[in-house]
């Protein structure tokens, strides 16, 4: 299995940057502090902001502007999850359940709307140009991953779907903190460019990473079926692990009520069987995309975006033995 890095926060001030987004929340309207606690409590991945500060401190060291870019993300990623669509009436999708059962559909769609506002609203203050184009830029693909991602059925999205979603909803939130800390750091195109690029490489790989890890679980998985979360070993294994018939039939299985279900333990290790290799290939390219953009940065000493990249491999699942 492949896991992300565990590297203590205070190296990366992962505490200021939450300090930092519940400063920017305040407490004036209601339930606004207790979902951000939410929030930030169930957000167990600090890579996005461990990247934005180390892209920072490549030039000098990292402020409170970039704090705060660190919190903007972190809120455009919040607003993500809140404003993915709900399919059936009283049914939601993906991270957006548990939002909705704790406040609602209203409250979330509401707070998603009010997160985008004042990211907007720190980002005119700071009054980067530079930065508020990347990040608008970067709120215009997110928008456009979702609409592609709602324009299929679930179960008829692709391999290639998912990365061109993963792409624009996921990877861009990456390539956009790299960017954004270039741009304060005063860094020249080139720079920009190869911290830019890692950065996408460096999410791509993160997201596979972790829809690897949700396979590896059979329950986890079943969950992850039942709230229509895209994983890439499934969309992969739908489309080139089997016949076109036994593809069809295993969707049709799959897309009936009470979604994933149906997926029995046998189906489970097929499954894994076929998409561990692939998969952690998939990976190792995209971090080797990364480690080649860093390469390209000679005058700047990247050791610590290189660490970033170590993600530690684990031995195959027990039942692939």
């Amino acid at each position: 299995m492949v896991n992300i890095p565990e590297i203590e926060n205070s190296k990366d001030r992962i505490t200021d940057v939450h300090q930092t987004i519940l400063d920017h929340l305040g407490d004036s309207l209601p339930l606004v502090p207790q979902i951000a606690r939410h929030l930030l409590k169930q957000q167990k991945d600090q890579l996005r902001s461990r990247l934005t500060i180390r892209c920072a401190e490549l030039f000098q060291s990292a402020d409170q502007r970039v704090l705060d870019l660190a919190g903007i993300l972190e809120f455009l990623h919040a607003s993500t999850k809140l404003h993915r669509r709900v399919q059936k009436p009283g049914e939601s999708r993906r991270q957006l359940k548990p939002l909705q059962g704790i406040w609602g559909n209203e409250a979330s769609v509401l707070l998603g709307d009010y997160l985008l506002s004042i990211s907007f609203e720190i980002l005119t203050r700071a009054g980067n140009l530079e930065v508020l184009e990347t990040i608008s830029s970067t709120t215009q693909k997110i928008a456009l991953g979702q609409m592609l991602e709602v324009s299929k059925p679930y179960f008829k999205i692709g391999s290639k779907d998912w990365e061109e979603i993963t792409l624009l909803k996921h990877a861009s939130l990456f390539q956009a903190g790299a960017v954004c800390a270039s741009i304060w750091g005063k860094a020249n195109t080139e720079i920009t460019d190869n911290l830019g690029k890692f950065g996408c490489e460096l999410g791509m790989a993160s997201r596979l990473a972790k829809d690897l890890e949700t396979v590896c679980n059979h329950a986890q998985m079943v969950q992850a079926l039942q709230q229509e979360k895209l994983l890439y070993p499934v969309c992969l294994w739908l489309e080139k692990g089997m016949g076109s018939r036994d593809s069809e039939t295993m969707k049709k299985l799959l897309s009936e009520s009470n979604t994933g279900s149906n997926f029995d333990d046998n189906n489970w290790k097929n499954l894994l069987q076929w998409c561990w290799v692939p998969v952690e290939q998939k990976i190792e390219e995209h971090l080797e995309g990364a480690c080649y953009h860093l390469k390209q940065i000679d005058e700047l000493d990247c050791s610590n975006l290189k660490e970033l990249t170590e993600l530690k491999m684990n031995s195959a699942p027990e039942t692939l033995s």
